[in-house]
């Protein structure tokens, strides 16, 4: 066994167009339970912890708009990690174990983006 190695790791993509101009995407990832340090600090003593499995997954969807001749213009939309997936016993304060986290890095996430293609 190794620290930070989770023994089961997986994702997963998928793309659907639908009409020439409209992408729909769809990911995925899981990651198996590991064994994490946790230095003392805010806990009395360093401790090995083993971690919850995690899985997540995102989607968007993205529309091309021809503007002109060679120039597209691309509205996207999604959420990322939609399950929420995420670490629920961080350390807080000052004797903080900065280096304690695992699991996705960022909680449930709602993005908008416009791209310009030539």
């Amino acid at each position: 066994k190794m620290f930070r190695t989770p023994d089961f790791y997986g994702y997963c993509t998928a793309s659907y167009n639908p009409l020439k101009e409209l992408t729909l995407s769809l990911t995925g990832t899981y990651t198996g339970s590991m064994l994490v340090e946790h230095h003392a600090g805010m806990i009395s003593a360093n401790t090995t912890v083993k971690t919850p499995s995690f899985c997540d997954m995102g989607l968007k969807a993205a529309y091309d708009f021809n503007i002109y001749k060679s120039f597209k213009l691309q509205i996207n939309a999604g959420m990322q990690n939609i399950f929420n997936s995420f670490q629920k016993d961080f350390d807080t304060g000052a004797d903080r174990d900065s280096g304690y986290m695992y699991g996705p890095t960022l909680p449930r996430t709602v993005f908008f983006g416009i791209k310009l293609m030539y």
